[in-house]
C-alpha cells in the first residue's frame, strides 16, 4: 500500500526515520528533518495519517487518519519502537450507520450506537423510536466516556470534509489569506446546494485542480452514503471516516527513539525524556544535544547519571505520579530519605497521620506508621515497605508498573500495569489485583514485549522479597524512631 505521512512533535525526527526507511512517502516535512534524513520536503502534498504529540500528554503520540493507512503505520511503529502501551479508540471518526432514539435521559438526548447508549447532539428532535442516520464526532479512548453521535453525517475527503449545511470552516493551520479565498471561490457552488464543507490542512498548499477534482468526487459519495445508510439495517456501520491509535511512551521506548535519532543528529543521553516531562527550555535541550556528539555514549550516560543524582541529593522532597492507563493519576508526595544508587533512585519516606487499613495488605495503618517507597529509574516495579514506629516491619507492597521514570527534580512517574504483589510480616506473599491486568492483556493495551518483560519482572522480584530471607530497608530503621 503506498503511503503518505506527516510527522509533527518532539518525537519527529526518529519516528519519520524509522517510517522513511519503512518505505512510507514523508509529507510536509519541516526543513530540518528533511536536511537531516537527505529528503524532499514534499509541500503540498496530502497524507494519509498524521503522527502527532498532543500538548496535555508529552510521553504519547497519536495516530490519526483513513482506517486503512493508520493500520499499515501502526504496525510499523509496533515493530519498531519497544515497550509502547497501545490503545485503541472504541470508534474512529465519522462512523456512519442508522441508528434509534431513545429519547431524553436527564437533559441528554440518547441514542443506540453498535456500542451501546451514546448522546446525541446535533439533531432535528429527540422524537422515541425515531430511526435516523448517525455519525460518531468524537474519539472515545476511556470506556468510561460517553460515545457522542450527530445527525449530520459526513464523508472525508484528503482535503475536505462534506456534510450537509451551508457554511464553510477552515483548519486553523490554513492562514494564507489568498489560499483562504480560493478556497471559499471552489465551496461557493457546492454551498448553494446545501452542502457545508470544511478545509483541512492538507488543502493549504495542494493543487487546486487536485482539490476542485476531489469536491466533486465527495459531493457525489455523501449522496451515495446518505442513501445507503437510510436503506441499511439498524446500527450496521456502512462507512468508516478516520480512525486514531494513541501510544504511550516509556522509558525504555524514548531510549529507543534517542538512538534513532542520534543516527542522523547529535543527540543527548535521555533527550526524548527530557522534552516529554515539560522541560520547556528546548534551547538548553539543543545544547545538551552538541556537546553530546563530544563524547562516547557510555561517557555521556554516566555524565547526564552523575548530574541527576547530584541535583536529587540536594532535594528534600520528591513527587510520585501513579498514573491509570484510564489516565487517572495519584499523587504522592514523601521526603527524600535517601538517594543510594549509582543510577537515579530514590527512597521517599512518609510518617501516616491517619488511622485505617493499608490497600492490598488488610492490615491496620496506625498513626506513626512509616512508610518507605523506592523507585529506581527504568524498574519495572515500586516498593512500598511499612514499618511501625518502633521500626518493626508490617509488610510490602509492589506495584508492577512501566519503566520508572525520575527527573533530576525529584518528579518521578509510571503507568500501573495493575498486577501488584504484598508481603505481610513474615506470612508470605501473594498476588492482587490481577483482575484489570487481564482485561488491558484483552484490550491489546499491553503488548506482548511488555508482558515478556513483565513476567520477568516478576520473577525477579518474586524471588526476593518472598525469600525467607527477604531483608527491608533496615539499614532505616535507626532513623524511623526519630521520624514520629
Amino acid at each position: 500500500m503506498f503511503l503518505r505521512v506527516r510527522v509533527r512533535g518532539i518525537y519527529s525526527t526518529a519516528i519519520s526515520k524509522i517510517l522513511s526507511e519503512s518505505g512510507v512517502e514523508l509529507v510536509d516535512v519541516t526543513p530540518s528533518i528533511a536536511s537531516r534524513l537527505k529528503i524532499s520536503e514534499n509541500r503540498g502534498l496530502p497524507a494519509d495519517v498524521t503522527v502527532k504529540t498532543e500538548n496535555d500528554n508529552l510521553s504519547q503520540i497519536m495516530l490519526i487518519g483513513f482506517p486503512e493507512a493508520v493500520e499499515k503505520v501502526s504496525e510499523i511503529l509496533e515493530t519498531n519502537i519497544p515497550d509502547m502501551l497501545v490503545f485503541k479508540p472504541l470508534t474512529g471518526l465519522y462512523t456512519t450507520f442508522k441508528t434509534r432514539v431513545v429519547g431524553y435521559e436527564g437533559r441528554e438526548c440518547v441514542a443506540l450506537s453498535p456500542w451501546g447508549k451514546a448522546v446525541l447532539v446535533d439533531y432535528k428532535e429527540c422524537t422515541r423510536d425515531t430511526e435516523i442516520p448517525a455519525t460518531t464526532i468524537k474519539l472515545i479512548t476511556n470506556k468510561d466516556s460517553k460515545i457522542v453521535l450527530s445527525e449530520n453525517i459526513r464523508i472525508v475527503g484528503k482535503y475536505a470534509i462534506i456534510g450537509r449545511g451551508s457554511h464553510i470552516t477552515f483548519s486553523h493551520f490554513i492562514r494564507s489569506r489568498n489560499r483562504i479565498t480560493e478556497l471559499i471561490d471552489i465551496s461557493a457552488k457546492y454551498v448553494r446546494e446545501g452542502y457545508s464543507i470544511r478545509w483541512r490542512s492538507n488543502a493549504d498548499e495542494a493543487n487546486l485542480l487536485e482539490i476542485m477534482s476531489e469536491l466533486e468526487e465527495l459531493t457525489r459519495k455523501y449522496d451515495e452514503l446518505v442513501k445507503k445508510v437510510q436503506k441499511a439495517p439498524l446500527l450496521e456501520i456502512v462507512y468508516e471516516g478516520e480512525t486514531a491509535k494513541f501510544y504511550e511512551l516509556t522509558y525504555n521506548s524514548k531510549i529507543f527513539l534517542d538512538n534513532v535519532r542520534k543516527e542522523v543528529c547529535p543527540t543527548v543521553f535521555l533527550h526524548h525524556f527530557f522534552k516529554s516531562f515539560d522541560v520547556r527550555d528546548s534551547n538548553l535541550v539543543g545544547l545538551l544535544d552538541v556537546l553530546s556528539s563530544k563524547v562516547s555514549r557510555e561517557e555521556e550516560s554516566k555524565l547526564v547519571f552523575k548530574w541527576f543524582l547530584s541535583e536529587l541529593r540536594e532535594r528534600k522532597e520528591a513527587i510520585i505520579e501513579h498514573k491509570k492507563a484510564s489516565g487517572k493519576a495519584i499523587f504522592m508526595k514523601g521526603l527524600i530519605s535517601g538517594v543510594p544508587e549509582e543510577i537515579p533512585a530514590l527512597v521517599l519516606k512518609r510518617v501516616i497521620k491517619t488511622q485505617g487499613i493499608y490497600d492490598g495488605l488488610n492490615i491496620p495503618k496506625e498513626v506513626g506508621d512509616i512508610a518507605l517507597t523506592t523507585a529506581r529509574i527504568g524498574d519495572w516495579h515500586v516498593k512500598h515497605e511499612y514499618f511501625n514506629k518502633e521500626g518493626r516491619f508490617k509488610g510490602a507492597y509492589i506495584s508492577f508498573n512501566t519503566p520508572v521514570e525520575i527527573l533530576y527534580t525529584g518528579r518521578t512517574r509510571y503507568i500501573d500495569l495493575e498486577v501488584d504483589l504484598v508481603r505481610i510480616g513474615d506470612l508470605g506473599c501473594r498476588l492482587i489485583d490481577t483482575k484489570t491486568f487481564h482485561e488491558l492483556l484483552a484490550e491489546g493495551i499491553i503488548t506482548q514485549d511488555i508482558l515478556e518483560k513483565l513476567i520477568m519482572e516478576f520473577d525477579k522480584v518474586f524471588q526476593n522479597v518472598c525469600s525467607k530471607t527477604y531483608t527491608p530497608l533496615a539499614h532505616h530503621a535507626s532513623s524511623l524512631r526519630s521520624s514520629e
